[in-house]
């Protein structure tokens, strides 16, 4: 599936460009949760891929979080990877939609913010480049707005974090 490899990008892309890249173990981490996130993705979504009906099981395929709430797909894989729930919060945007569907991969940026589209039926925005999944490292650069902070819930789990810590407000 071609829109995994699109959004596990995109994933990787912004962990990358809000983490530390110049450490090797910052970059060892991301290459290992890269691989272990587009294998579990595609075994997640076995039953629920419909391209003829691309719609039908998108909010299945919906990885999201918001503030304290990561999706928990995505923390069983950057826990297996070697991150803390602290370094996802902090490498992650505070609000952020992503749709995994056939033929397309779309994000949200805030809960009232526009849907922008990763990939599309074979013809990226993103980028000019496909994903590689022979190197574990992402070309595909992605702006957006991470300090969007709102919050409505949906398949997140929370993680359990000090009261005191001080997340990005719009």
């Amino acid at each position: 599936m071609i829109e995994v490899l699109y959004a596990v990008d995109f994933i990787c892309s912004l962990l990358r460009s809000r983490g530390d890249s110049s450490t090797p173990d910052s970059t060892d981490k991301v290459d290992t949760l890269r691989r272990t996130l587009k294998d579990r993705l595609e075994h997640h979504y076995q039953g629920h891929w419909h391209p003829n009906a691309p719609e039908r099981g998108s909010g299945y395929r919906c990885i999201r979080f918001m503030r304290h709430r990561i999706d928990p797909l995505l923390v069983g894989v950057g826990r297996e990877a070697g991150f803390s729930d602290r370094e996802l919060l902090a490498m992650l945007p505070a609000e952020l939609t992503l749709w995994v569907d056939p033929q397309e991969v779309c994000v949200r940026f805030g809960e009232d913010g526009s849907v922008g589209v990763v990939y599309g039926g074979g013809k990226s925005t993103g980028s000019d480049s496909e994903p590689d999944d022979s190197n574990m490292s992402s070309s595909i650069d992605y702006s957006s707005d991470p300090e969007s902070d709102c919050s409505s819930p949906e398949t997140v789990m929370p993680i359990d974090l000090v009261p005191d810590i001080d997340m990005p407000t719009s």
